[in-house]
């Protein structure tokens, strides 16, 4: 059972980065350099990107959500526990709460970013997304290293 578990960490993990790593490249790279596009090939590429980056995305989540709950389990975490205050007064349950409203910030902002009304809109939520999604990570490490 314990090659089962880590290779859902592997694949955690390997979502994480596809979907955190995905978001730094558009903003370090590739927005940049359509800054000085005209308005109609950004908006072009935007929409290519945007379906392909949008899918990747929410398959990434799905991934992470049954890995994390399948990582979480096997790390002797059940349900119950949510609701114990002992547990969660522990490093350990006030963490993983805290990525899990992480988690369901991301998730909301994602599903909003969706569909933006304007430009600004889109792009507040996009960077808003990024820091979520850094934050999360920044929680995860604390998980595994610092307890």
């Amino acid at each position: 059972m314990r090659g089962v578990y880590l290779a859902s960490v592997c694949l955690h993990v390997l979502a994480a980065m596809t979907w955190v790593g995905g978001m730094v490249i558009f903003v370090a790279a590739v927005m940049p350099y359509f800054r000085h596009q005209d308005d109609k090939a950004r908006e072009a590429f935007l929409q290519w990107f945007g379906a392909r980056f949008r899918t990747l995305s929410w398959s990434c989540f799905a991934i992470l959500a049954v890995t994390g709950v399948f990582n979480l389990w096997m790390r002797g975490v059940r349900i119950e526990d949510f609701l114990r205050a002992e547990w969660r007064g522990t490093a350990f349950g006030h963490l993983v709460l805290v990525k899990l409203a992480l988690v369901v910030l991301a998730v909301a902002t994602a599903a909003l970013h969706e569909r933006p009304a304007t430009r600004r809109q889109a792009r507040w939520l996009g960077r808003s997304l990024l820091l979520f999604g850094l934050a999360i990570v920044a929680v995860a490490v604390m998980l595994v290293r610092a307890l």
